[in-house]
Parts: structure tokens; C-alpha cells; sequence
């Protein structure tokens, strides 16, 4: 089977030609640099082909993963070359457009499945993650082809989702749009206020801690998809107009030193959320719970022999951890001192290090 992906040199688009690589299908991948194209080639296994109508006319499965601003002008590029009795895929963060965009220039009997991977480039595998699927009906209730895709998806403990374009991107316009907007606007406020990011963490409560991780995790991504997401989602006016409201109707009530209003908005949304108060508690002390221990264990660690993995690369770091300053660690590998970005590394269980020195370490 070869799999054709419109965009495969960059970012999703990469990552799924690597991963369907490495579960044996034929990969093409396009983008509109050649010598990028040629580097993923040999990087990945692949082939390379610098004309997005050739590729899809080869492919079994073509999937479009070009930004979304572009989405609906590539696929009325491809669409029409796309074989008969094979399928059509994008991976784009919005539904509606692409969907119709699709339905309207693809051959009647080419199966249509609009895709959204809910998770980035840096993740190892599907496992656990979700994608939804938001098929026509003819195309999930008949076509042998998503049922196929489908059980792939959920052969490798992906969490599949299926629903209507139109439902999806009013969830993501709150599940993305409204969250990106938020803690992008938390992030330029920061700015406006000229708030000394690292020197605010010294005095840090646990929650500020984690809302200034979030806000840094989103505001580092690349800023034009976020914009894109922000901009082609037909539900995001709505969205914002209703967050903007709010946020002055709260000023209103904290300028006139409004108490029992101020706590009447706080009683509405907690009735709102009703049990998921809860487990929002439960689920954020973990969440703080997990960053103190991690920085204990590594202070006990202290003078140690350790393995540390680092979070993107699997590379393994070892050697004694001489000591940790702010967010570093120091770590003296043979004499030679390295310093780490604690961020970067998670400590490995004594097992699991023992278990990779066996492995790698024989002498």
C-alpha cells in the first residue's frame, strides 16, 4: 500500500510518514523544498516527490497535512487526482471546510475522511491518543476503507472519536480556541506588565507555577498554526465575544468592590462544573504533587550514580549528580561536567537504568 502525504516534510505530516514507515507501508511525502524533501528522504526511508498532484496520483491513501490556511486550496488541487475506490485524509485542526472542500472535488467513489490528531510532533505513538474522525455518513457506513483505517487507529491504542464536522469544531473552537486564547492573552499581559518571568518563580504558589508551564508550552509553539486555528474556525467569533463579556463583567464587579457578586459568579461556575470541581482538585495535585517529587528525588539523588532519559530524544544521560542550580542539573559523566536542563530529562528508575547498562554499558 503507499501512502501519499501532501506536506509530509514538517511537523504531523512528518511524524505520521515516519511512523507508517516504520509499520511498513511505502510512504511518498511532497514539500516545496526540495532539498528538505530530499534530507526527510534519507531520514525517513521515503520518497520524495516535488509535485503534490503526481503524489496523489500513486497513492493509495493520501493525506493532506499542509497548514490550514492553505487546507481548502490544496485539496481543490489534489482532490480531483485522487484514484478511484481509494481515500482522501487531512489532519488539519478545523473540519467544516475541509470536509465540504473534499466532498465537492473528490470522484464520487473516493472515501472521504477528514482527520484531527489531537496531539503534536513529539509524541511516541498513538497509544492513548485521540484522533477523531469526521466521515460523511455514506463514507463510515458503507466504504470498507474506513473501517480499515479505523481499526488500524485503534489496533495501536489510539482512542478514536467519531462526529459530525460541524460538532467538532464548535468543541475545538472551546477545547482550542478558547484555551490557546486564553493563556495566549495571559502570556502578553505578563509582557505588558513587564513581569520578570524567572524572577515571579521564586515567590511562585503551585498553581502559578503550573499556569506559567502552560502559558509557556503554548506561547512556544509555532505562532501561525495557533493564528490559523484562531482564524478558520467559523465558531470562534461567538467564542471570544462570549470570553471578552465575561472578563468585563468581572472587572465591573471587582471596580465597585462587589463581594457577593464577585462570589456569585465563582457559586454559578463551580454549580456548573459540578463534580468535575472534584476531580479538577485531584487531578491538578497530582499534577503539582508529580513536579515536587521529581525535584526530591533528584535532591536525594545527590552524589549519586543516575540514568536520565531526555523527553524528546530517549538519549540517556549518566554519571553522579553533583548538584542541581535553579533549573539545571550538573552532572559528572568521567570527570567531564554536563549541565541539564531539568525540564528536558525525567530521572530513570534504578531497574530501568541497571537494566540499560547491562544493555549498553558491557564494560
Amino acid at each position: 500500500m503507499i501512502i501519499s502525504i501532501i506536506g509530509g516534510t514538517d511537523g504531523l505530516g512528518k511524524w505520521f510518514a515516519r511512523f507508517l514507515r516504520n509499520k511498513g507501508f511505502d510512504i511518498v511525502v511532497t514539500g516545496r523544498d526540495v532539498v528538505k524533501g530530499k534530507t526527510v528522504e534519507k531520514e525517513l526511508d521515503v520518497k520524495f516527490i516535488n509535485d503534490n498532484i503526481e503524489a496523489t496520483k500513486i497513492g493509495d491513501i493520501v493525506i493532506v497535512a499542509v497548514p490550514i490556511n492553505i487546507t481548502e486550496r490544496v485539496i481543490k488541487e489534489v482532490a480531483p487526482h485522487v484514484r478511484e475506490n481509494c481515500v482522501l485524509m487531512d489532519i488539519t485542526s478545523i473540519k467544516e471546510i475541509p470536509s465540504k472542500a473534499m466532498e465537492k472535488y473528490t470522484k464520487n467513489n473516493v472515501c472521504v475522511i477528514p482527520t484531527h490528531p489531537m496531539f503534536g510532533p513529539s509524541i511516541p505513538s498513538l497509544k492513548r491518543q485521540v484522533v477523531i474522525l469526521t466521515p460523511p455518513k455514506k463514507h463510515y457506513q458503507s466504504n470498507p476503507w474506513f473501517n480499515k483505517i479505523k481499526d488500524f487507529l485503534e489496533k495501536e491504542e489510539a482512542r478514536v472519536v467519531i462526529m459530525p464536522p460541524e460538532e467538532h469544531d464548535k468543541i475545538m473552537g472551546v477545547i482550542q480556541g478558547l484555551t490557546h486564547y486564553a493563556y495566549i492573552s495571559l502570556g502578553t499581559t505578563l509582557k505588558e506588565l513587564n513581569v520578570d518571568i524567572r524572577e515571579s518563580r521564586k515567590y511562585a504558589s503551585p498553581i502559578y507555577e503550573l499556569m506559567i508551564n502552560i502559558i509557556a508550552r503554548i506561547i512556544g509553539q509555532n505562532p501561525y498554526l495557533y493564528g490559523d486555528i484562531q482564524m478558520h474556525n467559523p465558531q470562534i467569533g461567538h467564542i471570544h465575544e462570549t470570553f471578552i463579556r465575561e472578563c468585563t463583567k468581572i472587572k465591573n464587579i471587582v471596580d465597585k468592590k462587589d463581594r457577593e457578586g464577585f462570589a456569585n459568579i465563582m457559586k454559578e461556575a463551580a454549580k456548573h462544573f459540578g463534580s468535575e470541581t472534584l476531580r479538577g482538585m485531584k487531578y491538578s495535585n497530582k499534577a503539582v504533587g508529580a513536579i515536587i517529587e521529581e525535584i526530591e528525588k533528584l535532591e536525594r539523588s545527590i552524589g549519586k550514580e543516575v540514568g536520565l532519559k531526555h523527553i524528546d530524544s530517549n538519549n540517556i544521560h549518566y554519571g553522579i549528580l553533583k548538584d542541581i542550580v535553579d533549573d539545571y542539573i550538573i552532572l559528572d559523566k568521567n570527570g567531564k561536567e554536563i549541565k541539564i536542563n531539568i525540564a528536558n530529562i525525567s530521572l530513570m528508575e534504578e531497574k530501568e537504568f541497571n537494566q540499560w547498562k547491562r544493555n549498553n554499558l558491557k564494560k
